[in-house]
Order: C-alpha cells, then sequence, then structure tokens
C-alpha cells in the first residue's frame, strides 16, 4: 500500500511538473504573438515640397526710343483660376520692367487692391495709390518760470486747452503728363488683354472706387480697349542678367615672384698630412681643423 501511494504520488508529481511546463510554454509563445502583432515604430520622412509652376507671360512696356509697347517674358506662378493670373499680371506691370529699354508705367507706391473677371470679356482691376506722408507731431513749449516777489521761480499757469488735431490731407491727384498716363493704362489692357483671350476690355478703379481719371488725362468711365497699332510685333524681350561685381583679391593682384636664384656651395676644402719620405720612418704630424661648410645664401626673389 504504500509503495502504491509513492508510485501514485510520484506520477501526481510528474503530471504538475509538465503540465507547469506547458503552461510556460503557452504563455512565452502568446507574448511572442503579443509582440510580433505589436506594430514597429517607423520613421516617416516627409517628402521634398512641390516646386510651384511656373508660366511663361509677355508684359508690355513702352519703349523710350520708338514711343511702341514691347512684350518682356517673364515668369509667373501658375495660377488655377482667372482671378489669380490676373493679379498675378497686374502686380508684375506696376512692379515695372528689368530690361534697361523699357520704361516703368507707374511710380512707385501703387499696388493692386483687387482684380475681377465679368462676363462679356471684362476684366476689373482695382488700383490702391500711394499712402500720403503721415503729419508730424508738433513739439509742446517748454513752460516758462515766472519770478515771484521774493526772487522764488514759480512755474506761470498753463493753458488746459488741447493742442488742434492736424487733419490728414486727402491723397493728391498723380501729376503727369498725358503720354504718361496713356502708357500707364495702356500697359495694363495690352498685357492682361494678350494674355487673356477671353478678355478684350479692362475696366480700371482706384481704391474700390470708379474714378474719372487717373491724372487727369485718360477718361476711366468707359472700359479702355487694347491699342493695338501701337503694339510691337516682335518676339519678347529678355532681361539681361546682372553682371558680378569685380571683386579684388590680393592673391591674383600681387605681382608674381620671379625664380629663385640660390648661389652655388663653395667647396669644402680639408687639409690632409702629407705623405712620409720612404726612408725614414712616418712622421705623424697633428691633423689641422677641417674648414667649415659655408652655409647657402638665402634665395632671392627678383620684383
Amino acid at each position: 500500500m504504500p509503495r502504491r501511494f509513492a508510485l501514485a504520488l510520484l506520477a501526481l508529481l510528474i503530471l504538475l511538473l509538465l503540465g507547469l511546463l506547458a503552461g510556460r510554454h503557452v504563455q512565452e509563445s502568446r507574448q511572442k504573438r503579443q509582440v510580433a502583432a505589436r506594430p514597429t515604430p517607423t520613421r516617416t520622412i516627409p517628402p521634398p515640397p512641390t516646386p510651384i509652376p511656373a508660366r511663361l507671360v509677355s508684359i508690355w512696356f513702352e519703349s523710350a526710343e520708338d514711343g511702341l509697347f514691347h512684350p518682356e517674358a517673364r515668369e509667373v506662378p501658375a495660377a488655377v483660376d482667372d482671378v489669380a493670373f490676373l493679379r498675378s499680371l497686374a502686380t508684375a506691370v506696376l512692379e515695372g520692367p528689368r530690361h534697361p529699354a523699357l520704361l516703368k508705367p507707374f511710380p512707385d507706391g501703387w499696388t493692386l487692391r483687387a482684380a475681377f473677371r465679368l462676363a462679356d470679356g471684362l476684366a476689373v482691376l482695382d488700383l490702391a495709390p500711394p499712402a500720403p506722408p503721415t503729419p508730424a507731431p508738433t513739439p509742446e513749449p517748454p513752460p516758462v518760470e515766472a519770478e515771484g516777489k521774493k526772487g522764488a521761480k514759480q512755474p506761470t499757469p498753463t493753458s488746459t486747452i488741447p493742442p488742434p488735431v492736424p487733419i490728414a490731407e486727402p491723397p493728391k491727384r498723380w501729376e503727369t503728363g498725358s503720354s504718361e498716363e496713356v502708357g500707364a493704362a495702356q500697359s495694363l489692357v495690352l498685357t492682361v488683354t494678350k494674355n487673356v483671350h477671353a478678355v478684350s476690355r479692362v475696366i480700371l478703379l482706384v481704391g474700390g472706387e470708379p474714378v474719372e481719371t487717373l491724372a487727369g488725362h485718360v477718361d476711366l468711365t468707359h472700359p479702355l480697349l487694347p491699342d493695338l497699332s501701337r503694339a510691337a510685333d516682335e518676339a519678347p524681350l529678355v532681361a539681361p542678367m546682372p553682371e558680378p561685381e569685380a571683386t579684388s583679391d590680393p592673391a591674383v593682384t600681387a605681382p608674381s615672384a620671379g625664380p629663385s636664384v640660390v648661389p652655388p656651395a663653395a667647396p669644402t676644402s680639408a687639409v690632409s698630412p702629407a705623405p712620409a719620405p720612404p726612408q725614414l720612418p712616418p712622421i705623424v704630424a697633428p691633423r689641422p681643423a677641417a674648414r667649415p661648410t659655408p652655409r647657402p645664401a638665402k634665395a632671392t626673389y627678383r620684383t
């Protein structure tokens, strides 16, 4: 009986050990599956920025030589709609030409407020004139001190009336000649109609409001038509590239040194003892000290 009990107990222990090993194996395999199923973090590299495509257009400016309008090749950002394209064209005209033979139509300070595309071939350009200069504030005079009866200085009472507020002057009209005003208006009209074929007339506004004229010569109460008789029939001009400025380099401008001349070294002379006569035994005389070898002279440069 005790032997059977011992065998049964041993078998039970073996079963428990096998169960523990099996459970441990199952737990390890489950952990491995969880680790494998967990997503590994990867470094995402952002894509490079997409370059904005450019569009080649012709910006029309007046020439001082023949009085005609010549096209200048210019690249503007490609637009998805006609409104953005009109803004790019008008802004390029207001910036002025890059070719030295062409004239700038508008003076500095004129900007574009908005651009619109209407039906029946109409385009609207809203211009903004230069802002008037801000008046400088007038400095207040210092208080005047008055002497009292006893010699003490007492401040005089100052008036409490506030200084007058300076009134802002209205923007002055663009004072220029008729040819300059016509050239500025036609630069805008020709540039828009030549690049946007669906547009045939242009309306100019100033400050968001319709105006009669820019400088008193061109009637802006009706849409403007392009003057094709003054448009030169030629290929667009290309602005020359700016030449790099010449920089003085001391290494380049310095005169080149001539070839170095090294004088030959003087031969080294050593005094050897005279041979003894054959009849007499040799007489050993003291060896004189050798003359030191002169050092070669330093290289000289011819200038």
